[in-house]
């Protein structure tokens, strides 16, 4: 597998030595969110499909059932209805589920880097900047954008936990629904970094989690078309290790970017 480069963009706020993305750049990290802190609340949500009875009964006829898993699950089901028991054990299964969701860490990035609605969004109308960044080992994923959320049945945790099911990758379950959108973002292109067990995960009561990466995966640095020559030359002074200046100039009806020059651009 090939590099590839994506984009990541960024705004700055008032206060350049407390501003968060440009100690994110300058140290080399990125900030990898939970879904939770995502500003749309379809970004990320997956629908939680939850069996009927006679779909957690069939659990009987499994051969690897033992006798404990079919206690439980002729306790949760009576009558062809679940139990009380029933279905207070499903609504907190359907809890750790999604709290499960909760933990994965994603760091959105983009294909391309001059699309107007970007730089209107995540860099601030255009005062902001924009990384470029190069993967070779593990890329991120592309999204998919569709008419609907994406889904997990219940049932594949219960399995899951049951250890009924050796073969039910729920992890991969998990990730495969947080890469999928609504098709009203689809001009964003995004692609997904979602962080492995070894990065880390987000922990219960957080947002995010900061992951360290090579600096020499930053090819670029981008300003924005309407960035103030005082963030820019913050960046350009401060950033401890080399990489391109470019600039995002202002067209007739589009963005263009441009190498970076201190004499046109500050």
């Amino acid at each position: 597998m090939g590099t590839t480069r994506f984009y990541k963009f960024r705004q700055v706020g008032d206060d350049l030595a407390m501003d968060n993305a440009l100690d994110a750049l300058v140290n080399s990290y990125a900030i990898f969110s939970g879904r939770k802190n995502f500003n749309d609340p379809f970004d990320s949500k997956i629908d939680i499909v939850h069996p009927t009875p006679p779909e957690i009964l069939t659990l009987l006829q499994r051969p690897s059932i033992g006798a404990h898993p079919r206690t439980i699950i002729n306790n949760w089901v009576s009558n062809g209805a679940f139990t009380p028991n029933g279905a207070v054990s499903l609504s907190k299964f359907e809890t750790e589920l999604s709290d499960m969701f909760d933990t994965y860490p994603i760091y959105s990035l983009s294909s391309h880097n001059t699309c107007n609605l970007l730089w209107a969004h995540y860099a601030s109308c255009h005062t902001g900047f924009c990384i470029e960044l190069e993967f070779a080992a593990e890329q991120p994923t592309k999204v998919s954008y569709q008419e609907h959320i994406g889904s997990i049945a219940l049932l594949d945790l219960l399995k899951f936990n049951l250890k009924l099911d050796a073969g039910n990758d729920l992890g991969q379950r998990i990730r495969d629904a947080l890469l999928i959108k609504l098709k009203c973002w689809s001009y964003e292109r995004e692609y997904r970094w979602i962080a492995s067990n070894a990065m880390g995960r987000v922990a219960k009561g957080q947002r995010f989690i900061k992951v360290n990466y090579d600096p020499q995966q930053v090819k670029a640095v981008i300003f924005g078309c309407r960035m103030s020559p005082r963030v820019k030359t913050y960046i350009y002074k401060r950033l401890p290790f080399s990489t391109e200046f470019q600039q995002a100039i202002e067209m007739k009806d589009r963005i263009e970017i441009v190498r970076f020059d201190e004499h046109r651009h500050l």
